[in-house]
């Protein structure tokens, strides 16, 4: 597409630079008719010139006008092939973005901003919009229009052309001056709008707490200073450009004066005459002045161009940085896909740190018989969290390996082993759309009675129907329109209706009324059953029935057992629970 509309821009260009050349034509036929006129000449005479020029004109005129218009019809199929390329550029980038944010690891957003990922999908791949659709055609068009107005002028006048063609000279190195000087200072501006958007969505998703601390007028100062450094930056560009462009007009300015005051003096000299036909000079004057006006015109293009260019490339270093950035997590070359599993999960010696360097679980070793309730207790911090997320392969172990029916993790491909795995947070998201959406986007391909029997097995439809419009009511913008407890089922319901063999609770039921708790904690004895299940809670009445209880302090397992084993024990689990027992009386 580009190759196509690239040849039908660079023929339209040729025709539509063929006017000068039109309009010389025509103004040497009227001079010479006027100079052949002029003294006594016979009236038959003098009428059958006029009817020659006058035919010569028309004739002119009308391949004049024949050109334009199939320079008008070619620049509109440019346009149209041009920019339709383009937007398919633009689309490829986007959904390369898209994908690669899919692939990429947890880690990854654990230490990039959300403000900074939105800016890189908009702000920066809209940056490259106008490279990508006119980029390629500013540069060969703009190229081929100066080589061809230098022709054009040569073959006009050697003398015109010789007395501006060291203005080329000058206009190439203020342009290099200008992309050197230029060039960081875009990156800077591209920098410091992510600074600002990123504030901006920092301040957006924590409404909440804004208004809950009153930090309105304290968040509304920071806003404001990153748009000051903002502001800067792109004074600090428009300082730099506001020396190249008028550069640029003073030099095409000149050349035109020039032109003008030596052509003068080579008609007046009677250098560019033809014979004693001194008027035809006027002719080469006037094609050469618009040819030099068609040489300027690429050098001003290229001007602004620069701008966008340069603008297109702190947006393309970003972009680019981030589709080449590889996962922590990815399937391995060798990966195969997992088979159907029966849910034994096995750590060996694990040791796992956000930070590498600051391990956050020690040498942790356990095993999960399928069909179990492993339940996983512990102070804030202690590692519990990440021992679920290991097992969702959200993360890789420095050390030690987690095994799925004794095979590690890391030589299965990811989507056979989530395939088989449900997990539930303590926060959970609720896209945009009907809660029947949300709960079926575990299951594609579920129907609306097998989700509406999902909820049924997991208690939640009771409450789902007592909604505005049941299952067809709009949960808002991450749930926004539902209460925690209402978003939790729908989060339940969502998990069970993916039937994993692997099942995951990390505090799912923090955010649950103590009535709506033991409804779920019914469902959860009928549903769990034959599933491997890991269970996070601070709450210790949703963890006393577990096959198992694993005690988790400072990212070691320092007690296991059962509920009764551990009591009897009277380690930490039995202080935690008398902890638990005083608090509820």
């Amino acid at each position: 597409r580009y190759a196509l509309g690239l040849a039908a821009g660079m023929v339209q260009i040729v025709l539509e630079m063929l006017s000068p050349r039109f309009m010389q034509h025509v103004i040497d036929r009227v001079s010479r008719y006027t100079d052949d006129m002029r003294g006594p000449v016979a009236d038959t005479v003098r009428a059958a010139a006029q009817h020659e020029a006058i035919v010569h004109v028309i004739w002119t005129i009308v391949f004049w006008a024949g050109t334009l218009t199939l320079s008008l019809v070619l620049q509109r199929l440019t346009m149209l092939i041009m920019i339709g390329a383009g937007e398919r550029v633009q689309f490829g980038l986007r959904r390369a973005l898209f994908e690669q944010l899919q692939r990429l690891s947890m880690s990854f957003y654990d230490r990039t901003k959300l403000g900074r990922i939105i800016s890189r999908c908009t702000s920066d791949i809209g940056s490259l919009r106008e490279i990508n659709v006119w980029g390629i055609h500013q540069v060969l068009a703009n190229t081929l229009m100066m080589c061809v107005a230098a022709f054009m002028l040569l073959t006009t006048s050697w003398q015109l052309f010789l007395s501006v063609a060291w203005l080329g000279v000058v206009l190439f190195i203020a342009n290099l001056q200008f992309r050197r000087r230029s060039g960081y200072r875009f990156q800077i501006v591209r920098e410091g709008l992510t600074r600002v958007s990123t504030n901006l969505a920092e301040n957006i998703t924590g409404m909440r707490v804004v208004t809950a601390f009153n930090r309105q007028v304290p968040n509304l100062s920071v806003f404001n200073r990153l748009q000051v450094i903002n502001t800067e930056n792109n004074l600090d560009v428009a300082r730099v450009n506001g020396i190249y462009q008028p550069l640029l007009q003073f030099i095409g300015f000149l050349g035109k004066v020039i032109i003008l005051a030596f052509g003068g003096y080579l008609i007046v000299t009677g250098r560019l005459s033809a014979g004693r036909n001194t008027a035809t000079g006027v002719g080469a004057v006037v094609a050469a002045f618009m040819y030099w006006d068609w040489f300027m015109a690429p050098m001003i293009n290229f001007g602004n161009f620069s701008n966008q260019l340069m603008q297109a490339m702190a947006g393309a270093e970003r972009v680019f940085n981030l589709l080449d950035m590889k996962p922590d997590v990815a399937d391995l070359p060798d990966a195969r896909p997992l088979q159907p599993i029966a849910g034994l999960v096995q750590f060996e010696n694990v040791t796992f740190g956000y930070n590498p360097e600051r391990p956050v679980l020690h040498e942790v070793s356990f095993e999960a018989h399928p069909g179990e309730l492993v339940a996983l207790v512990g102070a804030t911090g202690s590692g519990k969290s990440s021992i679920i997320s290991l097992i969702a392969r959200f993360y890789q172990p420095q050390a030690g390996r987690v095994l799925v029916d004794g095979q590690d993790i890391r030589g299965v491909t990811g989507d056979s082993l989530h395939q088989q795995m449900g997990l539930v947070l303590q926060v959970n998201y609720l896209f945009s759309g009907s809660v029947m959406e949300n709960i079926r986007y575990a299951r594609e391909a579920a129907t609306d009675a097998e989700v509406i029997q999902a909820a049924r097995d997991i208690g939640s439809y009771d409450s789902i129907m007592e909604l505005k419009n049941g299952f067809d009511t709009e949960v808002g913008e991450r749930g926004g329109s539902m209460s925690l407890g209402q978003r939790q089922l729908i989060c339940f319901t969502r998990a069970f209706l993916a039937d994993p063999r692997i099942f995951m609770l990390d505090e799912a039921t923090s955010a649950v009324d103590t009535a709506t708790e033991m409804q779920v904690q019914h469902s959860l004895e009928k549903l769990l059953t034959n599933r491997t299940t890991f269970i996070v809670a601070h709450r210790l009445s949703t963890v006393m029935r577990a096959d198992i209880i694993l005690v988790v302090d400072a990212g070691r397992i320092i007690e296991r057992g059962t509920h009764r084993q551990l009591i009897d024990l009277g380690g930490k689990y039995s202080h935690m629970y008398q902890q638990f027992v005083l608090h509820s009386e």
